[in-house]
């Protein structure tokens, strides 16, 4: 029961912090949105540094580092893509639909986990359905290749830390160790090349730092959702993290008046129907 809990709290606490560490990034568009990627990671990286001292868990795993750099590639093009597609909550429905689609496939064929196909293959096709509604007819989806791409990495970047014998504390200081690094290195080379500093505010560079710290206790919050003892499993706790969606769309439609016409709107709500109808059949797959 306890175990089962904990699984149902992770996905909450996920829930909340994946849909918001990027308001920032929105709020202030003029702020560069690789300069949000390395104070984030610093933010990360104290976060975690705080939970290891608490526990002890200090170490440099590889497969953690390794992990933390992926989760760079998929963090990088998802920042990117909220700026230059314009877009904080459709960024948000394209990427949850395809790190849904993958982290279910990953956790029923690649870890075998058992799943009530009459369930999950009805959820699957929601998933499909729901990325295509809110998609513009004079606009190919392909051309968001950003947000699908990050999508992409962010379902399948947890598979080494699955196959390693690692708990979760000792994942997660060396997984923040590797994001930051990544971050910090990847904006340094950047700033090299341009020969100039991306430029760094006083507010948002806070904010920024806080999102970091918001970001690493959702990470904590996944291993929660996804363990192996809990309620869900990998194949449903992690698809489940990716209903941020409700909390990211919020953001963007109520906050920042995005989707402002009433057809638009109608389509997002539409297409968020459908995926939570999808993430409910999944729920009930492991039932």
């Amino acid at each position: 029961m306890a175990s089962s809990t904990l699984s149902l709290i992770g996905v909450l606490i996920g829930i909340f912090a994946f849909g918001t560490y990027m308001v920032p990034l929105k709020k202030y568009p003029n702020y560069s949105s690789w300069a949000f990627l390395a104070v984030m990671a610093v933010g990360a990286l104290f976060c975690s540094t705080v939970i290891a001292g608490v526990t002890g868990q200090f170490n440099l795993a590889p497969v953690g580092i390794f992990c933390g750099l992926l989760w760079v590639i998929g963090g990088a093009l998802c920042f990117w893509a909220v700026q230059a597609e314009q877009d904080l909550a459709g960024t948000g429905l394209r990427s949850m639909s395809v790190s849904i689609l993958l982290s279910f496939f990953s956790g029923v064929v690649i870890f075998q986990e058992p799943t009530l196909l009459y369930f999950s293959v009805p959820a699957i096709a929601c998933m499909v359905i729901g990325i295509w509604i809110p998609a513009s007819k004079t606009k190919s989806v392909w051309k968001n290749w950003r947000s699908l791409l990050s999508g992409a990495i962010f379902g399948t970047y947890l598979i080494p830390y699955k196959f390693s014998s690692l708990g979760d504390m000792e994942f997660l200081f060396p997984f923040s160790v590797g994001v930051c690094v990544g971050s910090v290195l990847l904006v340094a080379i950047m700033t090299l090349k341009r020969k100039k500093s991306f430029g760094y505010p006083k507010i948002p560079t806070l904010f920024a730092f806080a999102s970091g710290i918001l970001w690493m206790l959702g990470t904590l919050a996944i291993f929660w959702a996804i363990a192996d003892d809990g309620m869900f499993g990998y194949a449903v706790g992690y698809p489940l993290l990716q209903l941020n969606l409700v909390v990211n769309q919020m953001w963007g439609v109520f906050v920042f008046g995005e989707y402002a016409s009433r057809h638009g709107r109608i389509k997002l709500t539409l297409s968020t129907i459908v995926i939570l109808v999808g993430a409910v059949l999944l729920t009930l797959s492991k039932m």
